[in-house]
């Protein structure tokens, strides 16, 4: 099979360069940023207060999304102008959509919890758990429009040929 048939076309590769150091840059941003919510979550379960669990469980799970979507997106990027590799934009397509699933079940365990801590008259526990909740919600929502984008262009190009 030839490489170059099996390759998604760049339309502008310095600006594909461009924006993939700018996703790690940014990248990098929201991991460190998301470590206050996971060290003062854990702080605060160490310290006996139950509502900081979500930020300790939530925070980490948003830091190890925003390295999978970091990482993922390294490993999709080609060194090549000739374009991306179908079998990549798959791979990362399809990351994306585990880590979609992997999202949603972190976000019904800490609204679970969240209403479970509510009902036993704990009313911060529900604060903490839906400020995390967003963020995690907006990672959520890039993993799933950036695994649609990947299938999409390598199913749409792959019929052009």
């Amino acid at each position: 099979m030839d490489v170059r048939n099996d390759r998604v076309p760049l339309v502008d590769p310095t600006a594909a360069r461009r924006s993939a150091r700018r996703s790690i840059r940014i990248g990098t941003l929201v991991f460190i940023g998301l470590t206050g919510f996971t060290a003062s979550g854990t702080a605060m379960v160490t310290a006996g207060e139950l509502p900081g669990l979500p930020f300790a469980v939530g925070g980490a799970a948003a830091q190890v999304a925003v390295a999978v979507l970091v990482g993922t997106l390294i490993y999709a990027r080609s060194g090549s102008r000739e374009g991306l590799l179908r079998n990549r934009l798959a791979t990362a397509a399809r990351v994306f959509r585990q880590l979609q699933w992997a999202l949603l079940a972190v976000l019904v365990v800490l609204a679970g919890y969240a209403l479970t801590r509510l009902i036993m008259g704990d009313p911060w526990t529900l604060l903490t758990a839906g400020i995390i909740g967003v963020l995690l919600a907006l990672l959520l929502r890039g993993a799933a429009l950036l695994s649609r984008r990947m299938s999409e262009a390598a199913r749409h190009e792959a019929g052009h040929e």
